[in-house]
């Protein structure tokens, strides 16, 4: 039996605002569609945790857990992810070995949009995205990956709302709001990557409510393309090439990311780049290049 979930979800209606209460539809339900979303939800009842030094997979980690499994402890959560205190990388399959230890099941994909963020909110999903974050002017030298969950979101005012371990949580800790024209920005970077838990039980629904984007050879298409629409636009950079690059060695074709990689590290790239991102390495290596990979 689907687990019942109660999604505070905020509407206008005849003028009037107000908080409604509704069950996660069941996958099988005559009619059900996950097109028609409501104009504001917000998911409650996440822990709010704060960042230990460099360990913001396991905070956000947490706070997504925590959806599910209330009693889930940040400290420990740290151990099971970065054993070697020296290991400051947290990779989105980790994340999902370490959830299978409570029951949990993860899948994580690329080319997010703010689309899939909303249906998978309004329906009972918090999500996990990786974008960028940096505070001081050398945008090589102080650019970093940064994990957050994202929690709610708001048409009327545009914003989608996150629990954010070093940023905070909102001013009344129901959300700290991102803009909508401002998500891309951080997120084009790593790829538009998102991650979800879900209960085992529920993967029927989550399946309907991701629709396509379940299949993963269809996800790693869809990214592809969308990567070649931002190396259309005017300000396209090296991080579009690198993101080709790592699309390119989801389709196997090697040879090609090798060379989209190479691009994307001419013209340069932070510092902190392939802490983060591995593609090059498989690409690289997949291609006899093992000294680059050195």
């Amino acid at each position: 039996m689907l687990k019942r979930l109660l999604l505070l979800i905020l509407f206008v209606a005849l003028g009037t605002t107000g908080i409604h209460a509704i069950e996660r539809p069941q996958p099988d339900d005559a009619g059900a569609t996950y097109g028609g979303l409501p104009i504001r939800a917000r998911l409650d009842g996440m822990q709010r945790v704060w960042q230990d030094f460099n360990r913001c997979s396991a905070a956000a980690l947490t706070m997504q857990l925590s959806y599910w499994r209330p009693d889930v402890n940040y400290w420990r959560t740290i151990d099971g992810l970065n054993p070697n205190a020296d290991d400051v990388s947290v990779r989105l399959d980790e994340m999902t070995s370490y959830a299978e230890q409570f029951g949990l099941k993860g899948i994580e994909r690329t080319g997010g949009t703010l689309e899939i963020i909303k249906r998978l909110v309004a329906n009972g999903f918090p999500v996990l995205i990786e974008n960028v974050y940096y505070d001081g002017s050398n945008v090589m030298l102080d650019w970093m990956s940064h994990n957050k969950v994202v929690m709610g979101y708001d048409d009327e005012l545009g914003v989608i709302y996150t629990f954010d371990s070093l940023l905070g949580f909102g001013a009344d800790n129901l959300g700290r709001p991102v803009p909508y024209e401002e998500l891309d920005d951080i997120w084009r970077p790593l790829n538009r990557g998102y991650f979800v838990l879900y209960e085992p039980e529920d993967e029927p629904l989550l399946r309907q409510v991701m629709g396509e984007q379940w299949d993963i050879d269809y996800n790693i298409q869809w990214t592809y393309e969308m990567v070649l629409q931002d190396l259309e636009q005017p300000d396209t950079d090296s991080f579009d090439l690198f993101n080709l690059g790592t699309a390119l060695v989801g389709l196997g074709r090697y040879e090609e990311a090798a060379e989209a990689y190479d691009r994307a590290r001419a013209i340069g790239l932070p510092m902190r780049m392939f802490w983060y991102q591995f593609g090059t390495f498989e690409a690289y290596l997949q291609v006899g290049r093992y000294q680059d990979v050195m």
